[in-house]
């Protein structure tokens, strides 16, 4: 047992580094067409749903919030490491939207999401 315990070490300690994936910064741009809203905000695994996640409860208005264009579209982009990501829109702090040109969903809460891979 006691020529067992070390192996076992070693091998943890150098499969950890093996195993563990590189944490590769991509951008991911999001955009949703609303004119008219007076505010949009990007929601996701990310930033804990806006603050919804978070103790309490709160939505933060400025979490996620996304830039207006004179166009009507609405776009905010964040610097993510590669992996699966749930999101979705606030307009308005009220009306939750996925996102309509990605028909990859599942849901949140209840709510229908979009899913964005990277």
């Amino acid at each position: 047992m006691k020529r067992l315990f070390p192996a076992l070490v070693l091998l943890g300690l150098c499969g950890c580094s093996a195993l563990t994936p590189a944490a590769l910064p991509t951008e991911g741009t999001f955009r949703i067409r609303y004119p008219g809203a007076a505010s949009v905000q990007l929601v996701g695994d990310w930033n804990c749903w806006g603050g919804l996640s978070s103790a309490g409860g709160m939505l933060d208005p400025e979490s996620g919030a996304m830039t207006p264009g004179a166009d009507g579209y609405w776009t905010a982009t964040v610097d993510l490491p590669r992996g699966r990501y749930r999101y979705a829109f606030i307009v308005d702090g009220s009306i939750w939207m996925p996102d309509e040109s990605n028909h990859v969903r599942t849901t949140y809460e209840g709510r229908e999401v979009s899913v964005f891979i990277k």
